[in-house]
Formats: structure tokens, sequence, C-alpha cells
């Protein structure tokens, strides 16, 4: 009884930490958990994302929080180690909005309030290399990017529309980003990260910026810079 008792116990701690972690997989139907380091893995991610304005887009928007939304793929096919290389597109879109409120005298001499919006959006497409490292229960993945920013950003001056600042920029990026993919089941999971996006804005797309200051004075702020994104996502592996 003693020694088959010792001869169980020996045998299971023999158990390779992939065994282990192969056999957690399967108890939840996550195969890619389990899957050999040279063997690829697909990724697909419906992303929900935080913005925060980290850079001169801060002075133009407060607070300078945002919402977005993308569309994450990621390929790994290339062992390195623990570890597999392959590549990432992200396409997605930011919005950051501030408010202001107006006061002007109608046609009828009464006082009046409108509010207007400041607001500042990104439209993004980014391709670059990626890593992937398993760990257990989940992957760890980081990434850097570069690509094409579409911004826009519109701040009211008075209640005629006319005497708004408008600027449309056309610029490149970097992207920079770490993640935490959880398969849950079915290869079907949660995706937790964080985005570092710089923009690179020319003078011609700064602005002036004091608000109240007058419609000559010259620009002396890039408003397309430096943004975050905490990044919360539905991911499926294949």
């Amino acid at each position: 009884m003693g020694l088959g008792l010792g001869l169980t116990i020996g045998l299971s701690a023999l158990l390779t930490g992939s065994e282990v972690q192969a056999s957690g997989a399967a108890a939840r139907r996550n195969p890619v958990l389990a899957r050999s380091i040279r063997a690829p893995v697909f990724g697909v991610a419906a992303l929900a994302r935080l913005g925060v304005l980290a850079g001169n887009g801060g002075v133009f928007v407060q607070p300078p929080l945002g919402y977005g939304f993308a569309l994450d793929i990621r390929y790994h096919a290339i062992a390195i180690a623990n570890s597999r290389l392959g590549f990432q597109f992200t396409a997605g879109h930011d919005r950051f909005q501030d408010r202001r409120v107006f006061s002007y005298v109608d046609e009828s001499g009464e006082a009046q309030e409108v509010t207007r919006f400041t607001t500042l959006g990104h439209t993004d497409i980014s391709l670059g290399p990626s890593l992937q490292i398993p760990l257990r229960v989940l992957f760890l993945e980081l990434g850097v990017s570069g690509g094409l920013a579409v911004s826009v950003f519109r701040r009211p001056r008075s209640v005629d529309p006319v005497d708004d600042d408008e600027v449309v920029g056309y610029e490149p990026l970097l992207r920079g980003d770490l993640a935490l993919g959880v398969p849950i089941r079915n290869n079907q999971g949660v995706r937790l990260g964080v985005d570092v996006v710089k923009i690179w804005s020319p003078e011609k797309n700064w602005v002036v910026t004091d608000v109240d200051a007058p419609v000559d004075t010259p620009a002396d702020a890039p408003v397309f810079d430096l943004y975050l994104d905490v990044l919360l996502a539905y991911q499926a592996w294949f």
C-alpha cells in the first residue's frame, strides 16, 4: 500500500508544465493553449477603447478622455524560443469631446445660451510585427506598428459655426501595444491591454492654444499628438 501510494505521488510529480496546461486547456475546450509553439495561431479581436490624451491634445479637450473601437488581427507563425513571432493589423477610431456654453442675445433682446462641442477624432490603420508568448493559461502579446491617422479637430469660438477652428490631417503614426489574451472557453475569451500612439503633425496642422485669442494669433501647438488607449476586447483564436 505504501509503495503504491509513493509510486502514484512520484508519477504525478513527473507531469510536466505542458501536460498540466494541456489538461486544463482540454477541460475548458481551449486547445490553442496546448498547441505546439511551432504551430501558428491566428487571432481576431473586436476592441472597445478608453482614450487618454497624453500630449498636446489634452490642452484642447478637457477632461482629456475619449472612447473608441477597433478591429485587431494577429497571425503568429515563427517559433522563437518559447514564443511566436508574427504580424498585426489594427484599424479603429477614437473620439474626444469637450463642451462649451455660449451666451448671446436673440432678435427679441432676450439672453440665450447654446451648447457646442470641441471634437477631436482619429481614424487609424497600422501594420507591424507582433510577438506572442504563451503563459500557461493566457497569452502575452506585444508589438510595434506603423501606419496612417486621418485626424479631424473642430473647435467652436462662438455661436456661429463660421468662426470655428477646423483642422484635418493625414499623418503617419507609430503604435506600441501590450496586452493579455485570456482564452475562457472554446478558444474564445477576452483581451486586456494598452496602446500608445504617436502622430507626427506638420506645422501646417498646428492650432492656437488659447481659445479666446484673436483670430489672427499665430498657431503655437500641434493638436494631433500623443494619446493612449486602454483596451477591452472580445477575442477569438484559431
